[in-house]
């Protein structure tokens, strides 16, 4: 851009995009496309998690800014989500303010009904936010548009994926020092590819460019390692190795991490497993979804991951037992499984985030339904113990002596399988309260 564009660039009213506090540390990837995507916008990606006080920092913008654009995905998100809105109107009533993400998307409805959001951009985000933006440029107001709904506008599909590949993202639109800072390692999110291969919209970039994007990541950022937040990182399994031979041609002195799937192990086979690990890649993480574990394609994978000297983190994601299937048993069971085949696994367990059938009517009976505890009590305490005991068991060794002791008592809680008279457990979270007045965070599984 030149020195004009740039000066111009400036003096445009920005577009200002806020991330909820959501579980994890993980980068706004989904902002950082967004904001990447507005080339000739000013763009300000607030991230609510680590900014001292998020509501003041986007109520100091709203007064000059062309949008107010949030993410948010179903769940206590949303409560932030609306109070955040709700000041930016505030302070400029004139504001337009679109929200996207998995809610909009799921239940538009709930979100224009509150009154405070004007538009949701449904599904892919980008090119509907682009003209959203172009509209409000140009003076005109927000109405219905393919993958825009407005109140009062009628309904309308998603958009479709962008027509074109998406730019280079550009990392400058966040803080990067705050979020190394939070990880204690110069550790950088990067996504390859958007989409699931189940369905028709699966988009990767190309490998080469993959490798090349990462060697120079890596020199400006003096970064340690890279993670590949992909949901299919190896969908496509020629490109993993194009991927894997271009990091290993480079010396293999990169880290990375990436997602994969159990069946994507056990098809890649020793050869492919030994090619990745010799490229730098340190970590697989494996989603394991709601129902029946499958326990010999885990356990086959989680062979294959330490014949090849690859550590891993298996997520299981369970649902409240219904009758007919305990997937919490089930998980544990081969949770405790994969953890002595190898010391190096992780094996997180939480509560899914899929919400049992019935739409909520407002933004908060989603955000009280998604923080319900189950409605069994007694499989809700088999889970909180769980959880707790398999997070504190993988947990990296604390310098005081209460935190080992905590963490020698929890790996033989999950060796043992035994998680009942957890009066330890209460004992750590009553401490947690009496230092600092608030519950102990529980780990979310990310």
């Amino acid at each position: 851009m030149s020195a004009r564009g740039a000066k111009n660039t400036k003096k445009r009213r920005p577009v200002v995009l806020y991330q909820p506090h959501d579980e994890g540390t993980a980068m706004p990837l989904g902002l950082l496309a967004l904001g990447s995507w507005l080339a000739g916008e000013h763009v300000v990606i607030v991230d609510g998690r680590f900014e001292l006080a998020p509501e003041a920092r986007v109520v100091e913008l709203a007064p000059g800014a062309l949008c107010l654009g949030v993410t948010v995905r179903t769940g206590p998100p949303l409560r932030e989500a609306l109070r955040v809105s709700a000041a930016a109107r505030a302070a400029s009533p004139g504001l337009a303010v679109v929200w996207g993400g998995a809610h909009p998307t799921l239940d538009p409805g709930s979100c224009l009904g509150t009154g405070v959001v004007d538009a949701c951009a449904l599904g892919a985000g980008e090119e509907t936010l682009a003209e959203a933006a172009a509209a409000l440029r140009a003076g005109r107001s927000l109405g219905p548009a393919a993958g825009l709904a407005v109140r009062d506008g009628g309904t309308t599909e998603p958009a479709a994926p962008p027509t074109r590949l998406w730019p280079r993202a550009d990392y400058s639109l966040l803080d990067l020092e705050r979020h190394f800072e939070s990880r204690g390692s110069r550790s950088l999110d990067y996504c390859s590819s958007r989409g699931a291969r189940d369905g028709a919209t699966w988009m990767a970039i190309r490998g080469e460019r993959v490798v090349a994007e990462a060697r120079e990541l890596t020199e400006r950022y003096r970064l340690s390692a890279v993670h590949f937040q992909d949901e299919d990182f190896f969908a496509d399994a020629e490109r993993v190795v194009t991927i894997a031979r271009g990091l290993l041609d480079d010396g293999g002195d990169l880290r990375w991490q990436a997602w994969a799937r159990p069946e994507d192990v056990v098809d890649a086979g020793p050869e492919r497993l030994r090619l990745v690990a010799d490229s730098g890649c340190r970590r697989l993480h494996l989603r394991v979804r709601p129902g029946a574990p499958p326990r010999e394609i885990l356990m086959e994978a989680g062979a294959r991951l330490h014949a090849a000297a690859l550590a891993a983190r298996f997520v299981f994601e369970v649902a409240e037992p219904d009758g007919r299937l305990d997937s919490l048993k089930d998980a544990v069971s081969v949770a405790r499984s994969l953890c002595a085949l190898d010391a190096r696994f992780e094996t997180p367990i939480r509560r899914a985030r899929d919400l049992p059938p019935g739409a909520a009517d407002s933004l908060e009976g989603w955000a009280a339904r998604a923080e319900a505890p189950w409605s069994d009590p007694r499989a809700e305490r088999r889970r909180v113990r769980a959880t707790f005991f398999f997070a504190e068991a993988q947990r990296a060794p604390g310098r005081r002596l209460g935190k080992h002791l905590l963490r020698l008592l929890a790996l033989v809680r999950v060796r043992l399988g035994f998680f009942a008279l957890d009066l330890d457990r209460l004992a750590v979270e009553a401490s947690a309260i009496l230092r600092t007045g608030r519950a102990r965070r529980r780990s979310g599984g990310d």
